[in-house]
């Protein structure tokens, strides 16, 4: 292990946002030199390199500099070592990756798991990252990590339980090929030992095709397993209670929860317990937030979508009600022949941005369905506002990410919200 050898030797740091940060503190508190670089020309070509999660794997520089032996880490191998490392107690580890619903599920995991009686730490792509927790293991009973494709590439160890929710095409400005994003994707069950449980969606098709006979794997979704029926989660032939407890919209928002509920199941928690508990969870915002109603009509924010599978589940949660979509974003080369067919057939209609905008617009327009372009999310709002009608949905859910005019997603949904608020 790295870590054990550490202790009083010179680290480079590379990248100095949050998780950069809580990976210099940790290794400061080690007695190591750190020197924080962000400037890719100011990497060593020797020693240890912990590398931020954004920063590709697949760079020249990073290729350059282990060929002459530069040695590449993240903070969540340390973050793995130092619990491996505890000499008496540990607590059980489970990572949560997918590309899409990982924050939701890892929130609702951890919130579930509370309810339990467990001291439950939640951290990794979602708030503090995990190697800020690796100096307190030994106050918590569960620590719940999620994990992004990026943090998942280079793990070198494995949790006690992972759980992949699903997998679509994504991430290919950073993998470089989709391929090459579903084997970083699953370098999550790369390293376990048989003692180690995997989680998997049972109705994922990709999942099913990139995962070939895993060991002790536990499926979800399934009628053996489980599963919603009707109106009811059930575990096998057992029902457990109503769907209608869950504070969340959408049917991949259910599937969501059956993958929290089958954590809590696998370590052998109380699942009766989890219906109260499911009442009290907060859901995340972004992620099918109402930000306001006016004039009758119903303004979501779905920043969080940055892929066409995550938008047509958004519009699919809002049965059979009008809405106009508001799309569009950074162009990744994303396929939107399916999400244009889905549009014309549900008869929505779209506000397409840039960068995608006229891609987008040109698809729906070939498949029988009607979208218009605008150039700032400021004239999408002041064109949904005046094209909806009482009772209409207006939907903001990209299909594409936020770079280019926004920093993020969080960044995009509050300027939505901020427009919708303004409108009289």
């Amino acid at each position: 292990m790295l870590l054990e050898g550490l202790k009083n030797r010179p680290v480079t740091v590379w990248g100095n946002g949050i998780e950069g940060q809580a990976a210099t503190l940790f290794l400061e508190g080690r007695n190591c030199t750190v020197t924080v670089v962000e400037d890719p020309e100011q990497i060593p070509f020797s020693g240890i390199i912990v590398k931020s999660p954004g920063i590709s794997l697949y760079r020249n520089d990073i290729k350059v500099a282990r060929q002459y032996g530069a040695v590449f880490t993240s903070g969540t191998n340390l973050f793995m070592e130092a619990a491996l490392l505890l000499p008496d107690f540990r607590p059980l580890l489970v990572g949560i990756t997918g590309t899409k619903g990982k924050s939701t599920t890892s929130a609702l995991t951890a919130h579930l798991l509370r309810a339990q009686g467990n001291n439950v730490a939640l951290c990794g792509n979602i708030g503090d990252p995990a190697i800020a927790y690796a100096n307190h293991l030994g106050e918590y009973d569960i620590v719940v990590v999620e994990m992004s494709s990026y943090q998942c590439a280079d793990l070198q160890y494995s949790f006690d339980i992972s759980v992949i929710l699903n997998l679509y095409p994504e991430h290919i400005d950073w993998h470089k090929t989709h391929e090459q994003y579903f084997h970083d994707k699953l370098n999550i069950l790369a390293h376990r030992n048989p003692e180690q449980s995997v989680i998997l969606n049972s109705r994922d098709a990709l999942t099913a095709m990139y995962v070939k006979n895993p060991q002790n794997a536990i499926y979800f979704d399934a009628l053996n397993t489980i599963h919603v029926m009707g109106e009811y989660f059930y575990k096998g032939t057992q029902k457990l209670f109503k769907t209608n407890v869950v504070p969340l919209r959408g049917e991949h928002n259910l599937s969501n929860v059956c993958a929290a509920l089958t954590v809590v199941d696998q370590i052998g928690g109380d699942l009766s317990l989890c219906e109260e508990a499911l009442k009290t969870f907060q859901p995340l915002p972004h992620r099918l937030q109402t930000v306001a109603i006016k004039n009758g009509v119903t303004y979501v924010d779905d920043s969080i979508s940055t892929t066409p599978e995550t938008a047509m589940a958004a519009m699919s949660s809002f049965g059979y009600s009008r809405i106009i979509l508001i799309a569009g974003g950074f162009d990744r080369e994303q396929d939107y022949t399916e999400f244009a067919k889905f549009v014309a057939k549900k008869e929505v209609k779209v506000i397409a941005l840039p960068q995608t905008g006229v891609r987008m617009a040109d698809d729906i327009s070939m498949a029988g369905g009607e979208a218009v372009l605008a150039r700032t999310m400021q004239e999408a709002v002041a064109k949904a506002s005046s094209m909806a009608r009482f009772g209409d949905i207006v939907l903001l859910s990209p299909a594409a990410p936020s770079y280019g005019v926004y920093k993020n997603f969080q960044e995009r949904g509050a300027d939505f919200a901020k427009l919708v608020n303004e409108i009289e």
